[in-house]
């Protein structure tokens, strides 16, 4: 935070116990509340520890962050993943995939979707998703030949290729039936990480009424753009770019940046600037985000994280560039282990919607950066 107060304008405010540092940027504010609680451990020592609590400069979500929590985890919870147990998943879940076979056993939409009833791009296939959550709902499945269950042994390219092909969906949909504008894409891995199959693959769903995550954001940054007259992830990348502490690197067009008040733990943000929805994403585009992705969850494996979960943020209306940027956001889920706990889960982040977390963003920033 050093940097940060060097390169910004510090002001302080005092609120009973706590000191409030708001980082004044031009159009956006990066405020954290810093608190200090003591405690009489077990040995008859008296423990104080921080804690930092940050704001989202959009859409004030706030995220705690306490450095002590790391030893409850290491003690109680996290772990790293349980190698032999996934080598065991990986070579018997291996014979049953309906996802190797998907050629012969699976699904087809109908023929005024996709006439050759399974959509194909490169590597990637889409099917219709057995048991549907919305009115065309999709397995993008990332490489039917690879069953693999290790972060760093899926490619780029397919990931770029599921992208693509979840897009192709899109526009395909859209061109059947006008109202299908809204859509989610995104990927679970591995339990921990929310997947009921462990194959490799994406989600697409597309349906008439809105998400309302994405909307939150999109109407927030229109309502930025409003009172600014620009682009608040314009802005934010030019901040974070400048504090250079959250900004990782760029993958093509693609920009990279830990969240100031990540949502999730190890949240990563893939920006695409000029761009502002699935249905417009080129292909040079869709390889920026496959390369950024395959770096971001092939660090999250090194830690010994091998789940995750990522999402598109997309706009339901190209052309909307002015207002809002497409991105993926990416975090990391417990270990895989024999039994793991869904510490991501607990009632506050489930609920109340702020979590809490062992690292700074700037921490693990700048280890994904020097792998970067």
């Amino acid at each position: 935070m050093q940097q940060l107060a060097l390169q910004c304008r510090p002001r302080a405010l005092r609120v009973d116990a706590f000191r409030v540092a708001l980082y004044s940027f031009p159009m956006i504010e990066f405020a954290s509340v810093v608190e200090k609680a003591q405690l009489v451990d077990p040995s008859g020592s008296t423990v104080e520890q921080r804690i930092e609590h940050r704001t989202d400069p959009l859409t004030s979500g706030v995220a705690s962050i306490n450095a002590a929590l790391s030893e409850k985890a290491k003690a109680f919870f996290l772990g790293a993943t349980d190698a032999d147990l996934l080598r065991d998943l990986e070579e018997k879940s291996k014979g049953t995939c309906p996802f190797c076979a998907v050629a012969e056993k699976g699904t087809r939409f109908l023929p005024q979707l996709a006439p050759e009833g399974q959509l194909r791009v490169g590597r990637a296939v889409a099917v219709p998703n057995l048991f549907s959550k919305c009115g065309v709902d999709a397995v993008a499945i990332v490489d039917p030949a690879r069953h693999v269950l290790s972060p760093s042994a899926i490619s780029p390219a397919a990931l770029a290729d599921a992208t693509r092909v979840c897009c192709e969906l899109l526009r395909r949909a859209r061109a059947r039936d006008a109202t299908l504008v809204h859509h989610a894409v995104g990927m679970n891995f591995l339990p921990p990480g929310g997947s009921s199959i462990p194959h490799p693959h994406f989600q697409a769903q597309i349906r008439g009424v809105p998400y309302s995550g994405i909307t939150r954001v999109l109407e927030l940054s229109a309502a930025f753009r409003e009172r600014t007259g620009r682009s608040y992830w314009d802005a934010l990348l030019e901040r974070e770019r400048k504090v250079g502490e959250r900004f990782i690197g760029e993958t093509g067009r693609v920009q990279w940046i830990a969240a100031y008040a990540p949502l999730h733990q190890r949240e990563i943000w893939g920006v695409l600037p000029g761009v502002s929805s699935l249905a417009g994403l080129s292909d040079e585009d869709a390889s920026g985000f496959g390369e950024g992705i395959a770096k971001v969850i092939s660090y999250y494996e090194s830690l010994g994280n091998h789940p995750f979960t990522l999402a598109y943020f997309s706009s339901p209306q190209p052309g909307s560039e002015a207002d809002f940027s497409l991105q993926v956001r990416i975090c990391s889920r417990p270990a895989f282990r024999p039994l793991y706990s869904n510490y991501d889960t607990w009632f506050t982040p489930k609920f109340l919607g702020d979590d809490v977390h062992t690292q700074a963003p700037e921490q693990y920033a700048g280890a994904l950066r020097q792998r970067w």
